[in-house]
């Protein structure tokens, strides 16, 4: 008879050991329920949550051959501003300020791409506010926007643009690429782990 309690109790013991190992903590589901409840566009827009306030030094990584290249100017993006609805990060080229990529998030989940280009006193150039709509094939560290209606009526040799945004799995490099019906044209990339004092 003792033999057969010992043998219950340490089959209990064993049993609230497993149980206790393996179940998650209600906080721990609560966590994993809220990410699965997020759409990719979400989490990488967040992604830049992290960012805010921050400068980082830039370089071309690839220039299609005829195009005018950057590669001896300084590039830098600067994540100037996140709200839970869009966040702006001008990009400078050289001594040109002029461009800022301002990015919304809409009530769709979808994320939309604005190139925001304004002289020196602030006033918006003719050429403005193009970019487009997340597409197939965007995940929670890489957004695709092809070319929308307002861009192709404002610049009509863009119809077939398609920008896209790229953070590394290691949040250690962010990707600023543009391609022309498939065929990339120019690749920036920048160090997220050296911003610029």
């Amino acid at each position: 008879m003792k033999k057969r309690n010992l043998a219950v109790i340490l089959m209990l013991t064993l049993s609230s050991f497993i149980i206790s190992c393996g179940s998650p903590t209600p906080k721990a589901t609560e966590e994993v329920a809220v990410e699965a409840e997020k759409s990719t566009q979400d989490l990488f827009f967040e992604r830049f949550k992290q960012l805010e306030g921050k400068k980082f030094p830039g370089k071309e990584v690839y220039i299609q051959e005829g195009r005018d290249s950057w590669s001896h100017l300084e590039l830098e993006m600067y994540v100037r501003e996140w709200s839970e609805d869009v966040v702006y990060v001008p990009f400078r080229v050289g001594d040109n300020n002029s461009r800022t990529w301002t990015i919304f998030r809409q009530d769709d989940n979808r994320l939309w791409l604005r190139h925001d280009h304004r002289h020196e006193d602030g006033t918006p150039e003719d050429v403005t506010m193009y970019g487009g709509f997340t597409a197939d094939g965007s995940d929670s560290f890489k957004q695709i926007y092809p070319a929308d209606e307002y861009t192709c009526e404002l610049i009509s040799y863009a119809c077939d643009n398609e920008w896209t945004m790229m953070f590394d799995e290691e949040m250690t490099t962010f990707s600023y690429i543009l391609a022309k019906s498939g065929v990339l044209v120019i690749r920036v990339d920048f160090d997220l782990t050296s911003p610029v004092e």
